[in-house]
């Protein structure tokens, strides 16, 4: 493999935007397979494939061929991992990244190493910020897209291990061992299989609109693990997850994790399904009470019947009228009883502008009496209806006592406060 200028690299890549937000490029032509699986569109002068993307199997027996160990160019990822058997849209624009991907392309394999970065917030990494296990790629297309960033699309073929990070200029680089693809069976491998197969369907029927063919593209896969890795590109796992599924080394240990988060995938669904559910069982109970309510007013306009809602609207409507009130305080309760009138009489509010109006009628507007100013009367009465509260009707008194002596002056408000039954009525009156 050619040897290219050494240059040290710090970048991470993001996953390219989604088909339907990409600007298409009439130049160059995708196949219908590479526009499914790519997600988007990379097209371009720089078309470093023209031919369609192998299949994994035949990847997988091309990379036999290649030495055990390699030194590669490294490309730095955020926030993403790229699986065997998985094609990939990357959107690269670190400089160092940038001369990575050029590297790669000058060869004639265009092999590149894909390593997530621990902090996806660094811009600057060496090998130390970087998982050791990660991705042989094959750049299959690349499009720059200006001075600065370009666009590629990789496909994954087998799992490697950085043994030495070496020395360069212009990019990161490694040395890397070429894991072997796990190909370990047993019945629990089979059971963990079938079981994720069973997931699959159940997830799928659990989906609303599933495109037709979609159940077949999972269950056409012979190869558990390379069914776990596309599996885990459609997940919503965190790159954690992500990371511990690459680094498992046998098919069971790789069963067992995609197992538990597909698992655990379903029951999420399955409990979205039962809150929208929920919430579609309350909107029809709604409708169907409103509709309910609805034909129970045309019914009572047809047998003459006054509504419920109106008859009480009507009746304090009249005692309004009957009763004398500032024109202030009459304003307002007519505003509150139309306000009333709007609302049904399920609503919150209308309960309570109907305790608010009826609290306006119980007051005393406009009704005065003379006040009893005879202290030696107002002694008796208090000695005859209430025995011991000495310090109650002295203070009762001596208010009486103000008001005789300076009838124009504001007094205080007495306040009678103590448990039910002690007289706070009866010595009001």
């Amino acid at each position: 493999m050619s040897k290219q200028k050494k240059k040290s690299l710090s970048v991470e890549e993001t996953p390219g935007r989604p088909e339907s937000e990409s600007t298409p490029v009439e130049e160059g032509k995708v196949t219908e397979k590479e526009k499914r699986v790519h997600n988007i569109p990379i097209r371009s002068a720089t078309t470093v494939e023209e031919s369609p993307l192998p299949e994994t199997d035949v990847l997988i027996k091309d990379i036999e061929d290649q030495p055990s160990v390699m030194e590669l160019p490294v490309l730095p990822l955020r926030n993403t991992v790229v699986f065997p058997g998985v094609i990939a849209p990357l959107v690269v624009g670190r400089p160092k990244s940038v001369a990575a991907v050029e590297a790669a392309v000058t060869t004639e394999e265009k092999f590149l190493v894909t390593l997530t970065q621990f902090e996806h917030t660094k811009d600057e990494v060496t090998g130390d910020d970087l998982h050791h296990v990660g991705t042989l790629v094959v750049i299959t297309k690349m499009l720059r897209t200006s001075e600065d960033t370009i666009q590629i699309a990789v496909q994954g073929m087998r799992r490697v291990k950085v043994m030495a990070f070496l020395p360069h200029e212009e990019y990161l680089k490694a040395r890397v061992e070429i894991l072997e693809h796990p190909r370990d069976e047993g019945i629990e491998v089979e059971a963990l299989h079938r079981n994720i197969l069973s997931l699959i369907q159940k997830s799928l029927s659990l989906l609303p609109n599933v495109p037709e063919g979609v159940s077949t593209l999972f269950t056409s896969e012979e190869d558990p693990v390379v069914l776990s890795y596309r599996l885990a590109t459609l997940l919503n796992l965190d790159v954690e997850k992500q990371q511990a599924l690459l680094e498992a080394d046998t098919r069971r240990d790789i069963l067992r994790v995609m197992n538990a988060y597909l698992t655990r995938e379903v029951e999420i669904l399955e409990v979205r399904r039962k809150i929208a559910g929920e919430a579609q069982a309350e909107m029809d109970k709604a409708q169907r009470e409103y509709i309910l309510r609805q034909q129970l007013k045309a019914i009572q306009k047809e047998l003459g019947e006054e509504e419920p809602e109106l008859a009480e609207v009507n009746m304090l409507r009249e005692r309004l009228e009957a009763v004398q009130l500032p024109d202030e305080v009459r304003r307002e309760a007519e505003r509150e009883l139309r306000r009333m009138e709007r609302l049904p009489s399920a609503a919150p509010d209308y309960h309570v502008i109907r305790t608010y109006l009826e609290w306006i009628l119980e007051l005393p507007w406009c009704v005065s009496t003379e006040d009893n100013l005879d202290l030696n009367h107002a002694e008796q009465v208090l000695d005859e209806d209430h025995y011991d509260l000495e310090e109650v009707k002295d203070r009762i008194l001596e208010f009486l006592a103000v008001l005789k002596l300076k009838p124009d002056a504001k007094s205080p408000i007495l306040c009678f406060a103590g448990p039910p039954g002690v007289g706070k009525t009866s010595l009001g009156r």
